[in-house]
């Protein structure tokens, strides 16, 4: 009579790959993504150009003795970079590099309070129209729809006409109808987590909507709403260059890439090269960092390319 032996004491057979997979130590899905990030040379080359454009803006105007604003209309107009004047002077004997430098400071600091304010309110406006569906996401869909007919540079000058100057205004400008992408997409990913069993297990033990948003949907979530951050930034800082190369946006003497390269365009005929060129250099080195820091990001956190 052959043995019987009993479910729970028979001897499982696991191959060699299998109990590897098993001793090996989980990695966090971040740790992964900034691992796959690092090895993006074009990636993390665009962000060590984003830091050390923050920090020249930041420390350049200490590295100079002289004022964004402090002009020399006698001896001063016109020089060439040079020792005592690194990227020279412009028309007003003002000093280029730490005009550069200031305006750094103002469009990077349009820029990331533009888009951390598109993000605040896309996430709550789509997070709680993909989460309670329904009528509900009907209407505020078609708030959105209505927004997202208006043209955008057309909004923005239109409210800079009307609204007094300043960067507050320049900031409320971008941000009118800023957020509709990030609404969006957020909604869209709402929409495909609140079906997965976890949020179906919070909200059968009762949890409210702002707790299945904070606790649940938003943190998973995070990927695409960075990578949608990251990309939002370069548009801001060309929207303010662009509004200040029109002469509506920062006003003088306060200084921007923008109005840099407004100021300048006399010189292509007169030969003053280096008044254009620092400014526009800054702008297209600042959007194309992020640009590029914002695909490798795009990349590093999909999750169809971890193994």
């Amino acid at each position: 009579m052959e043995p019987v032996y009993h479910p729970r004491f028979q001897r499982v057979s696991r191959s060699r790959p299998a109990m590897e997979a098993i001793r090996r130590p989980r990695v966090s899905y971040w740790r992964e993504s900034w691992r796959r990030l690092r090895q993006n040379a074009l990636a993390m080359a665009g962000l060590i150009t984003i830091v050390l454009i923050a920090i020249l803006s930041i420390v350049g105007p200490m590295l100079s003795e002289y004022e964004y604003n402090e002009q020399n209309l006698q001896t001063g107009r016109n020089l060439p970079p040079s020792a005592e004047h690194w990227f020279g002077t412009d028309d007003l004997g003002r000093d280029v590099f730490v005009r550069v430098c200031e305006g750094g400071r103002i469009s990077l600091t349009i820029g990331l309070a533009a888009a951390m304010i598109d993000m605040g309110i896309g996430v709550v406006y789509g997070g709680i129209a993909g989460l309670r569906g329904g009528r509900l996401d009907e209407v505020m869909m078609r708030v959105v729809d209505v927004l997202w007919g208006l043209p955008y540079l057309l909004t923005v000058i239109l409210l800079m006409v009307i609204l007094p100057p300043g960067l507050g205004t320049i900031i409320l400008a971008l941000t009118v109808t800023g957020w509709l992408n990030m609404a969006r997409l957020v909604r869209g990913q709402v929409l495909q987590l609140k079906q997965q069993e976890y949020v179906l297990a919070a909200q059968a033990l009762g949890a409210t909507t702002s707790r299945l948003l904070v606790k649940h949907l938003i943190p998973n979530a995070m990927g695409p709403i960075l990578i949608m951050l990251t990309l939002t930034v370069p548009s801001a800082i060309f929207a303010e260059a662009f509004l200040s190369f029109l002469g509506l946006g920062v006003q003088a003497p306060v200084a921007s890439w923008g109005t840099m390269i407004n100021d300048a365009l006399v010189t292509v005929l007169s030969g003053e090269w280096w008044r254009l060129f620092f400014p526009a250099l800054f702008l297209c080195l600042t959007m194309l960092a992020f640009n590029a820091f914002g695909d490798g990001l795009r990349d590093a956190l999909d999750p169809k390319l971890r193994k």
